[in-house]
């Protein structure tokens, strides 16, 4: 990644230059300066030694260099890590993150790999530093994914503190299920009609009163096994006949869904209860799988 828009931008601003006055001293058109700094095209290299010199800087200094070397030796940093920490040498992963954190002491990514590494310790005192670690993630301004993750790590660490209290309460604060990525990107495996999404817009906002759901995933080598057994007829037909027999004002029947999950272990099947996650279980045998969803939809409609 080059970073030449950005510190273009950023070098005329400290001028007070205007965009027409560096393309006059430049002898180009301000449409073409004004691209340079939104990044649609770059500079024509032999310009650079010229805006070098008009901004007394180094050529380097406007490609960003000392940027990119920083985002490269982070990467060598994470890449290093994790080959120790998969080869099963967690002191080296350790040691790894550390130093790195010297360099670059308010990287929370940094920060985040270490109390990662920590917390697979029993040491207390690198359980504290792991917690302490997330703790600085959480109240800096990392990304997103940053911050879920230092968010789910903390509960763990402080569970395995024997803070059990702390670790309730800070998993209560994580993120439902329904807003993970695997359920939204299951969402759209189908091609997804405006009702479908609309009832889980509705699922976000007020949650299992609105959406209850079961979601049946199959593992990748299950999937004929589930349909010899015919798995999808059997609860399809067992909620068509509860349909036809309830009678008005008992809630109505839960959204079913059939999932095939290529990341779910072979030979397994998974049936989740989504509309209050009382279920989550895996199951070798596919007529079990089927009963569980059976006995989900019966406690449901009660």
């Amino acid at each position: 990644m080059l970073y030449i828009a950005e510190n273009l931008k950023a070098l005329r601003k400290s001028k007070e230059w205007t965009q027409e006055g560096i393309a006059e001293m430049l002898g180009v058109s301000p449409q073409s300066v004004s691209k340079w700094e939104r990044g649609d095209t770059y500079p024509d290299i032999t310009l650079l030694p010229a805006l070098a010199n008009l901004y007394k800087v180094s050529v380097d200094a406007i490609i960003g260099m000392n940027k990119i070397n920083e985002a490269e030796a982070r990467t060598a940093v994470f890449k290093a890590g994790h080959e120790h920490l998969q080869s099963g040498d967690g002191a080296t992963a350790e040691e790894v993150f550390s130093e790195a954190l010297k360099t670059f002491p308010n990287d929370e990514c940094i920060m985040l790999e270490l109390a990662l590494v920590l917390a697979l310790e029993c040491d207390p005192a690198k359980l504290s530093r792991a917690a302490n670690l997330c703790e600085r993630v959480l109240s800096g301004a990392p990304t997103e994914k940053v911050r879920h993750t230092a968010r789910a790590a903390v509960c763990f660490i402080y569970f395995k503190q024997g803070e059990r209290d702390a670790a309730i309460a800070a998993a209560k604060n994580l993120p439902h299920m329904r807003e993970s990525r695997e359920c939204v990107l299951a969402e759209f495996r189908d091609e997804a009609d405006t009702e479908s999404i609309n009832a889980y817009l509705r699922f976000l906002v007020l949650g299992g009163e609105s959406q209850d759901q079961i979601r049946v995933d199959f593992g990748i080598d299950m999937i004929v096994t589930c349909t010899e057994h015919g798995l999808l007829d059997q609860v399809r037909d067992f909620r068509n006949t509860l349909e036809a027999d309830i009678s008005t004002g008992v809630r109505r029947l839960p959204l079913i869904r059939f999932i095939d999950n290529m990341t779910l272990p072979a030979k397994r099947v998974r049936v989740r209860h989504y509309a209050d996650y009382l279920l989550d279980k895996d199951f070798d045998d596919p007529i079990r799988a089927v009963e569980e969803v059976m006995a989900v939809i019966r406690e449901m409609v009660r």
